[in-house]
């Protein structure tokens, strides 16, 4: 069984688990950070954390990663294994926007049972869920070309092993999530989305549910999220997720074209 550490760890570090993909994703090569840069301009397709900084580097480090990431919006997350203790302060006195405010939960018996989640739930193919892009993309509120990348990042071949999962009302795919195999014995829930008309009819819990079966039917143990206070953590933890960390996500501000 994972200890806390190791799950918290897990939770903070799986924000930056997919790996380069050449045109796609490259690494931030900024000493005291993990990054990614993509051609896309979103906040969680070019995403820093992990800062491990001197108090008196941090100025100097941000000025680094906003030249870096140009004109391209960028996302900072702030956790548990953050350097600087007060980054988060750090940031916002930079202008920095937010925090969006992260639920980092954990659950550690994969059998519990989970009432309802009664909704037709399947497993897709790469290619399935990248020709539902507009409907992920709406799903999670963004254009169909960013839901494209994304999709596309989750089931890179170098990246870790991700499984997608359409749910469906009247044989229609109106919901998505995926699932990431971290270190054994932990999994990821990704994010799921779900298109406004059909949200609040169980289908977040049909997709946990099924998530979590396949891990444990694959001997996997413990799951962790990354879940959003205002939507999802209620859900999770009702579902027996337990709360082991907060984590804030920053949004860099908008900076000139050139």
């Amino acid at each position: 069984m994972p200890t806390n550490e190791e799950l918290v760890r897990a939770i903070e570090t799986s924000f930056h688990v997919y790996g380069p993909l050449p045109g796609k994703v490259e690494p931030l090569r900024i000493a005291g950070v993990r990054g990614r840069v993509t051609p896309i301009s979103h906040p969680i397709a070019n995403l820093v954390g992990l800062a491990d900084l001197a108090p008196g580097a941090v100025e100097t480090t941000v000025d680094q990663v906003r030249a870096a990431y140009g004109t391209k919006a960028f996302g900072w997350v702030v956790g548990p294994l953050t350097r600087p203790r007060e980054l988060d302060a750090r940031l916002a006195s930079r202008g920095f926007s937010g925090p969006e405010e992260i639920a980092g939960m954990a659950l550690t018996d994969l059998a519990a049972p989970i009432a309802g989640g009664a909704a037709s739930v399947r497993e897709v193919s790469r290619e399935e869920a990248l020709a539902q892009s507009e409907m992920v993309g709406r799903a999670y509120g963004l254009s169909t070309e960013v839901a494209r990348f994304f999709l596309e990042i989750y089931f890179a071949p170098a990246g870790p092993r991700c499984r997608g999962y359409f749910a469906s009302v009247d044989d229609r795919p109106v919901a998505w999530s995926f699932l990431v195999y971290l270190d054994p014995p932990l999994v990821l829930l990704g994010g799921a989305g779900t298109l406004p008309d059909h949200r609040g009819r169980g289908l977040y819990t049909a997709l946990v549910a099924r998530r979590l079966a396949d891990a444990r039917a694959d001997g996997r143990t413990a799951a962790v999220i990354q879940a959003a206070r205002g939507t999802s953590a209620p859900i999770c933890a009702k579902l027996g997720f337990k709360e082991l960390c907060g984590l804030e996500l920053f949004v860099a501000p908008s900076a000139p074209e050139t």
